[in-house]
């Protein structure tokens, strides 16, 4: 097995550049790329010892750098956090002009993540279906009540980041689908970065870009909510998802099923026929949407297939 302490700054800034960018994406979470990769379980060892027991058990603040693996998280923190300011503007450029593909494109990793999930059951009992049915219940209240809007209560905030570090944690769940559950996604995957950007664009370059203060408050909410949680929930989301690994795949199915009309991506573009020159258009544009779902879902399916083969391979 692979030292990741003796790895290469580079080797895990990418990892890190990579990472982050899937974190963004609805249906894929950051921890099944750490898988592929093999580095999740180092990295949950690391996030495990993060606490005040080591510390104080660590005569020196070196030691405790050292036991919770630092150059590794700091390192593949720092792509992770690169990648939300350059990915960003690239999914605020896709996400304006081609809306409905790219909720295309979610909504086939979102698809991909459920048959995954379901192709790992292998057994059903009393106690699985009624996980299954409480969750898909609640998902489908969640779908055809008032829809979440849009909220910038600082509280809420850092709930929804506290909340969305799960897709690190726990594999086949998505940080960024509870985003949209939640109503902020692109408040805060696109617009509070991009702000950012703005700003620090202003300072480097001399720009004159629009910068909002309340913005700059959000993503420090976020990324203070994130880092609490990542902290505080690792230990206990991974102790979850390895003693109850198939109760846990239950809940996450019957929830996402539950929730998928919220990310239907005709239900997510409003009014966009007005946006087209020619309404004969509309066909197309439908089938091009239907196509990029169908695709992503193939390639989720090839990714999960690479991964498992890996693993075998790995523990030989």
């Amino acid at each position: 097995m692979k030292d990741w302490n003796k790895s290469l700054f580079l080797e895990i800034f990418l990892h890190g550049l990579v990472m982050g960018t899937i974190n963004k994406l609805p249906g894929i979470s950051g921890g099944l790329y750490a898988i592929i990769i093999g580095f999740y379980d180092h990295l949950m060892m690391s996030l495990k010892r993060i606490g005040f027991s080591n510390l104080l058990k660590n005569k020196s603040p070196k030691g405790f750098l050292s036991e919770i693996n630092s150059f590794f998280l700091l390192t593949i923190s720092a792509g992770m956090i690169v990648s939300y300011f350059t990915t960003s503007k690239i999914l605020d450029y896709f996400l304006y002009n081609f809306q409905l593909q790219v909720w295309g494109c979610f909504f086939g990793l979102i698809l991909g993540s459920v048959f995954l999930l379901i192709r790992k059951i292998d057994s059903i009992d009393r106690k699985k279906s009624l996980i299954f049915f409480t969750s898909l219940i609640l998902g489908l209240v969640i779908s055809f009540v008032e829809p979440m809007i849009e909220n910038r209560n600082l509280v809420f905030i850092f709930f929804c980041g506290f909340i969305s570090i799960c897709g690190i944690t726990i594999p086949g769940l998505s940080g960024s689908f509870l985003l949209i559950i939640l109503g902020n996604y692109k408040l805060l995957l696109v617009d509070s970065v991009n702000n950012f950007y703005n700003l620090i664009s202003n300072y480097l370059i001399g720009t004159n870009l629009p910068v909002s203060e309340i913005l700059l408050h959000i993503l420090i909410t976020f990324f203070i909510g994130s880092v609490i949680g990542l902290i505080s929930l690792s230990r206990f989301l991974s102790f979850i998802s390895q003693k109850y690994p198939r109760h846990l795949n239950f809940m996450i199915i019957g929830f996402v099923i539950g929730t998928l009309p919220i990310v239907w991506p005709w239900n997510q573009v409003e009014n966009f026929e007005k946006n087209l020159l020619l309404i004969e258009k509309l066909d197309l544009i439908d089938l091009y949407t239907s196509l990029i779902i169908l695709i992503v879902l193939f390639l989720m399916i090839f990714t999960e297939k690479y991964a498992k083969n890996k693993k075998i391979r790995t523990n030989r």
